[in-house]
């Protein structure tokens, strides 16, 4: 009887593990406070989000602008970027996944407002990382009013 109870407390500490790990969300502006512009680099430049919104289950940090996925699953990314029109300058970040590009986000006019956006479903490994980074030349704007985000969730493990 003892040796029963014993497999069963270590079956429910797995699954409170396991319901703990399946949780995972994050949304995060680029600045953490006041206004500016992030680029433009001659060289492709990781981004780090620094105002973190939400980050369940703390797959995302903060000082690096890297997403560690904690689990095996599908995880869909959105992000949008924003800055003031530049004639030399466009606004672009490129989603990147272990190193390779996924998708961009791009927008180059030479006066106003221009914004862009994008996002992807990944399969993802445990320990796979996924990240923004600003593409050669590109300078993203944010502020206060938080236009330039990235954000990602878990939708199911498999």
């Amino acid at each position: 009887m003892k040796a029963r109870s014993n497999v069963t407390e270590i079956q429910v500490k797995a699954l409170t593990r396991d319901g703990e790990v399946k949780q995972v969300a994050f949304s995060a502006s680029l600045l953490a406070s006041s206004s500016g512009y992030v680029g433009p680099f001659n060289t492709h430049t990781p981004l780090v989000f620094r105002h973190v919104v939400t980050n369940i289950g703390n797959a995302y940090n903060p000082n690096t602008g890297f997403f560690t996925a904690p689990v095996r699953g599908a995880y869909h990314f959105e992000f949008y970027i924003c800055a003031t029109g530049h004639s030399s300058h466009p606004t672009s970040a490129v989603l990147v996944k272990n190193g390779g590009h996924v998708f961009i986000a791009y927008e180059h006019q030479p006066s106003y407002h221009v914004s862009s956006a994008n996002g992807a479903t990944l399969l993802l490994e445990v320990g796979d990382v996924v990240f923004l980074r600003l593409w050669i030349n590109s300078r993203i704007f944010d502020n206060e009013n938080h236009h330039s985000t990235f954000s990602g969730h878990l939708l199911f493990t498999m």
